[in-house]
């Protein structure tokens, strides 16, 4: 080796070294700007037991009081209960705390029913009232909108959809976070906050949008947005009052027109139904409806969404319910949007409806729309959500 290359090799040594040291530093030194934001995440409610599987070792916490109650080892798998006497029994161990916390120093996890979930950061156990389990998943933010991502959106979409989706879900996660803090948990895994997976359901692409959006999130008047959305709004976004029966205006969430979602599946549905199946399941939900014969819509709000429906019997008898409950009832897979007709046919009637899902804020499938017209992800996010800011999370107090 010449004189030359071992100059150059220890140059190049010395430039790592370097490196190593700054970025280090730069980790201790701005520790405060890196700190991890929690979410807490319910993936399990209401369960008798729940099966743990440790593969390397983990830390067992009183959350409580913070004590160290015990150690996992390698390779556990630990039932975990309440038993009679309503102690918190964790494999051969029995607790007395109502709440304990699991550190583990690789992905856990969990088996309930069969089922396999592995998880990020620490799992907490709480007992409820009626002596069963909460399991919740404490992770960073980050980690949790990457088990988000490929559940709301295909991985295969343009990366402008995809970051898009990522700082929707990153804000709708972190307005759950701060307007949640007194209860057991900010978010469920399911349709009713954000569908998380966990580990298992991250994909290089959508954990690329979200590292590469990394904390950001919207604001609207120095607030963080709650960023709402659905599958596909069929033309209208719908104004968040109409939804969640809230007097509180805010502006990027009151909905308009949506040019691009017409474009893209689910724009258009059809649904044929029995009149008396109807019967039997809204009078299986509290209603005592004699046979109906007829369904007027007879009243709209301004996205042309369905607010109040009425219900004639044979006995000229009528029932009005709103629109969202006779969707709850019916189910969101069946009744797609509150934008439809009914057309009566006999004892039949069809929906037609367009869009799917309750239309308040970002169209995902009009996102898709505008990142193959080339739209940056900030412009399909203004489009939806009017008026934001956009601003790094590790900003915010």
């Amino acid at each position: 080796m010449t004189m030359r290359s071992k100059l150059f090799q220890r140059i190049c040594r010395f430039l790592l070294f370097i490196f190593i040291v700054l970025y280090s530093s730069r980790l201790v030194m701005g520790d405060e700007l890196l700190r991890p934001v929690l979410v807490r995440v319910a993936v399990l409610q209401n369960v008798a037991e729940v099966k743990l599987n440790i593969r390397g070792r983990a830390d067992i916490m009183d959350v409580n009081s913070g004590q160290l109650l015990d150690q996992a080892g390698r390779a556990s798998l630990l039932t975990v209960k309440v038993n009679d006497q309503g102690a918190l029994v964790f494999g051969d161990r029995i607790f007395s705390t109502n709440h304990i916390r699991i550190h583990p120093d690789r992905d856990l996890k969990l088996s309930i029913a069969g089922k396999e979930r592995m998880y990020r950061g620490d799992i907490d156990l709480r007992k409820t009232e009626d002596n069963k389990l909460l399991v919740i998943n404490v992770l960073d933010l980050e980690e949790y909108i990457r088990g988000v991502l490929y559940h709301e959106v295909s991985h295969r979409w343009p990366m402008a959809a995809l970051k898009a989706q990522a700082v929707a879900a990153r804000s709708y996660g972190l307005y759950q976070i701060q307007n949640n803090s007194a209860k057991p948990f900010d978010v469920t895994n399911d349709v009713y906050s954000q569908v998380y997976g966990g580990r298992l359901s991250e994909r290089y692409r959508t954990n690329l949008a979200v590292s590469e959006t990394r904390g950001e999130v919207m604001l609207y008047q120095n607030k963080v947005l709650p960023a709402y959305y659905s599958s596909n709004c069929g033309d209208y976004t719908e104004d968040s009052r109409e939804v969640w029966n809230s007097q509180e205006l805010i502006p990027p969430l009151q909905g308009g027109r949506c040019i691009y979602s017409r474009f893209a599946p689910h724009y258009n549905w059809k649904k044929n139904m029995r009149l008396a199946d109807i019967q039997e399941i809204l009078n299986a939900n509290g209603y005592a409806l004699g046979t109906i014969k007829e369904i007027n819509v007879v009243e709209r709000n301004n996205s042309h969404r369905v607010r109040t429906l009425v219900f004639i019997t044979s006995d000229g008898k009528e029932t009005q319910i709103t629109g969202k409950r006779f969707r709850e009832i019916m189910g969101a897979n069946l009744i797609k949007s509150n934008n439809y007709e009914v057309v009566m046919k006999g004892y039949y009637c069809d929906f037609l409806g367009k869009g799917w899902g309750h239309g308040v804020g970002m169209s995902q499938w009009g996102a898709y729309v505008m990142s193959r017209h080339r739209f940056r992800y900030q412009d399909i996010l203004l489009y939806y959500y009017p008026g934001v800011n956009f601003v790094d999370d590790q900003t915010l107090e």
